[in-house]
């Protein structure tokens, strides 16, 4: 008995990866495109035909990702199925964990479900846990992964991820929280899995800061030089040299300051300290807005600060090295001056885009988001949408959900976006993606060429500033997923060295 509703594409690696999984608790990294869904769906075929009266729980970070699920598997399996949200009233959701089989759910709800003891898994026969390499620390997937072992009958866990981390033992307290017993691995490079890898052509595209911005920028650090000298005079990080102390220097102190205060130290010092991290902290990013995004956003974060209530909005908006960049970047924008990314964003879509091809540029900020749309709005043929995260002024999920529908069908053909479109959500049919800056983290960069190219060639432009951040985490990024790569390649040699046992001893 099978409740696949129509035969699947025999895959070898899928159904080596499914046999494995049906043996124990399995981690499956396994790259984006290549079938992670399909794998789940037969194991849930599997145990739904080993225990028939059992429940699956799927677990998904974002509800559009739980929905986007909730539809695939809608597609492929004849089983009763429902979905479950922070949305959903706690009464309809204990409804919804009786009635259905399979159930799609967010971490968090599934946590405050188990909390009330709205939801019992003893009769859960299969954990899905989707983008896994989030099962550490505080996320709700541990708690309920330990409370799920500790529950459930018929025990077992599937994990799934496309980049699990860049570090050894990150990926060991993955295996650990998850009682990980089998470890299945493929990478774009295994005789496997090449004829499914469609091929992706990645190009960097460097350029200069005109005169004009540098200066700014050589003004910006002049502000944040004395700030730190202001730091130092009232006796913090005065042994440190003012060349050695960068961002994570300035972070690290604040957290320090912020403990003291928040374990009852009020002394002038103390306060004082905190407001010229924060003003630091707001420098920095300022430079980064001028350095590597756009003139626009950069004066609108300035606006912001000029406009701001906080003590350290006042300092700043008060200081006329502060005021006269402000007015010098306004004098330049009016001119027509912008960054240099801009135009060469504009001549990756004049000369590799059209209208039969979809697109994605990823950008960090929203200001900047808006910067591009603007920017590409203007080009025959490109017919963009923004698309952000939730947050104050953001993107419902059923709006996210709405444009990434009307992208598939052709209303926009390119998606400008936040970080929002780089984990889990299938895109279909990316053919060009522009990184409008590089990013340190290799998983996110991982992600983000994920969505590109997955049924036919793809190219990606990265655009980098020269003598920036961008150049700093591009090398950075490359080590991290360098690193990343080897230990997944030694973790395939010699499996054994993060497996578990299958016991509760990770939680003891």
């Amino acid at each position: 008995m099978t409740f696949f509703k129509e035969k699947i594409e025999d895959r070898e690696y899928q159904n080596k990866i499914f046999e494995t999984a049906k043996t124990g608790n399995t981690l499956v990294v396994l790259p984006t495109g290549l079938g992670k869904t399909i794998i789940s769906a037969m194991l849930v075929d599997h145990r739904l035909e080993k225990y028939p009266s059992s429940k699956i729980l799927f677990l998904a970070p974002t509800k559009p990702l739980a929905n986007q699920h909730y539809k695939t598997f809608s597609s492929l399996l004849a089983v009763n199925a429902g979905i479950v949200s922070g949305s959903v009233l706690s009464d309809k959701r204990s409804k919804i964990y009786e009635e259905f089989q399979l159930i799609f759910a967010t971490p968090q709800t599934i946590e405050n479900d188990l909390a009330k003891n709205i939801i019992d898994f003893s009769n859960f026969s299969l954990l899905i846990v989707d983008e896994a390499h989030h099962t550490i620390g505080n996320y709700s997937y541990v708690k309920i992964a330990k409370a799920y072992s500790e529950q459930s009958i018929h025990p077992l866990i599937l994990g799934l991820t496309a980049s699990p981390a860049s570090d050894r033992e990150k990926i060991k307290l993955i295996c650990s929280n998850l009682q990980i017993s089998n470890v299945e691995i493929r990478s774009d490079d295994d005789p496997d899995v090449i004829p499914y890898i469609q091929k992706k052509y990645i190009e960097e595209v460097k350029v200069d800061l005109p005169q004009e911005m540098l200066e700014l920028a050589n003004d910006l650090k002049l502000l944040i030089s004395e700030s730190i000298g202001e730091l130092q005079e009232i006796g913090l990080l005065k042994n440190v040299q003012k060349t050695r102390i960068n961002k994570v220097t300035i972070l690290l102190l604040q957290k320090n300051l912020q403990r003291q205060m928040f374990s009852g130290k009020r002394t002038y010092y103390l306060i004082r300290g905190i407001i010229l991290t924060s003003k630091i902290l707001k420098l920095y990013h300022a430079y980064n807005l001028l350095s590597t995004q756009s003139l626009a956003a950069f004066l609108n974060f300035l606006k912001k600060i000029q406009n701001g209530k906080a003590k350290t909005d006042k300092d700043l908006s008060s200081n006329k090295r502060f005021i006269e960049i402000r007015e010098r970047t306004a004098e330049l924008l009016e001119g027509g001056m912008e960054h240099p990314k801009l135009k060469q964003l504009e001549m990756i879509f004049t000369n590799y885009f059209d209208e039969s091809k979809k697109a994605i540029v990823f950008a960090q900020y929203r200001d900047t988001v808006d910067v591009i749309y603007n920017s590409i709005s203007k080009i025959p043929g490109v017919r963009p949408i923004r698309f952000i995260g939730q947050g104050k002024g953001g993107l419902s999920q059923k709006e996210q959900g709405n444009i990434v529908r009307d992208f598939e069908s052709g209303i926009y053909n390119v998606l400008v976006s936040t970080s929002v479109s780089e984990e889990g959500m299938s895109i279909k049919g990316v053919d060009l993606a522009v990184f409008y800056e590089t990013i340190p983290s290799a998983i996110r960069n991982i992600q983000r060429r994920g969505r590109v190219g997955r049924f036919s060639a793809g190219r990606i432009f990265i655009l980098i500033t020269r003598g920036t951040n961008d150049e700093g985490y591009y090398w950075l990024s490359k080590r991290r997923e360098k690193t990343m790569k080897r230990i997944i390649k030694n973790i395939k040699e010699n499996p054994d060295t993060i497996k578990q046992d299958g016991t509760l001893h990770p939680f003891v």
